[in-house]
């Protein structure tokens, strides 16, 4: 299933996108605003796949929008077609915003359906992400070596002598191997250490509430109902670069 987000103020132009892109097939989600303020609480609750951005909003402006959602770092790749009545903001809109194309009002239904299905097909995702996904380390399992990408890896627990890589494609479970020994193979920017027994992908993260425990938090994530602890001594650090990277939502 892949998850497109719009944004647009007129509500007629709003349906009529909604449903031709939901026409185009049954592996889309659709999520609908009116406005940037909504448009950014679904992205930052959601993992977008493909933003619809109408540039010219009555009171505030689209491409102060993607601006923003180009800052956010699981987005800094993701496709953005613009939707506009004008032609002439669309140079500036490539330059800063580096979206993927534009669509002229009134809407073409063929047009939209078919950037739709290419930009969300398995083999241009692949294109996009290709980058991202060449750092990887390998590791024992079971008298086989195997190759996890960086990139794809959730959180990481360890239990006794015992370690679990929870990633998008699954969970891998290696015995003695430390977390200290793991977080060094990975030496990534977004994977820290959150916990005694812990390390996340800031990334993948949803949001963080407040445990029971006084001085203890638990971290929830995209793609995965399993879930991390976030100890009192790692909170700084966490809190700081989950704010920065993902702009997310903590409960105290």
């Amino acid at each position: 299933m892949y998850n497109i987000l719009i944004l647009e103020d007129d509500c007629i132009q709003l349906k009529t996108l909604s449903e031709i892109i939901k026409q185009s097939g049954d592996m889309y989600k659709v999520y609908e605003a009116t406005n940037t303020t909504e448009a950014l609480k679904i992205a930052q609750q959601k993992m977008i796949d493909l933003f619809y951005v109408d540039i010219n909003l009555k009171n505030e402006s689209g491409l102060k929008f993607a601006l923003k959602i180009r800052n956010i770092e699981r987005y800094r790749l993701k496709w953005i077609i613009f939707v506009t009545i004008y032609r002439e903001y669309m140079l500036s809109a490539f330059k800063k915003i580096h979206c993927y194309d534009y669509i002229i009002k009134p809407y073409n239904k063929e047009d939209i359906q078919r950037i739709t299905k290419l930009l969300l097909s398995d083999s241009t995702a692949q294109v996009a992400v290709t980058e991202i996904k060449e750092k990887f380390i390998i590791v024992p399992i079971k008298n086989i070596e195997v190759k996890i990408f960086v990139n794809e890896i959730i959180f990481v627990e360890v239990f006794i002598r015992t370690s679990i890589i929870h990633t998008v494609n699954g969970s891998f479970t290696i015995d003695y191997l430390s977390l200290k020994k793991l977080n060094s193979m990975i030496n990534d920017k977004n994977i820290l250490q959150s916990h005694r027994s812990y390390l996340v992908n800031i990334k993948y993260i949803n949001k963080i509430e407040k445990t029971n425990n006084k001085t203890s938090y638990k971290i929830y994530f995209y793609n995965t109902e399993k879930t991390a602890l976030l100890g009192n001594n790692y909170k700084k650090c966490i809190m700081d670069k989950f704010n920065n990277v993902v702009g997310g939502e903590v409960n105290e």
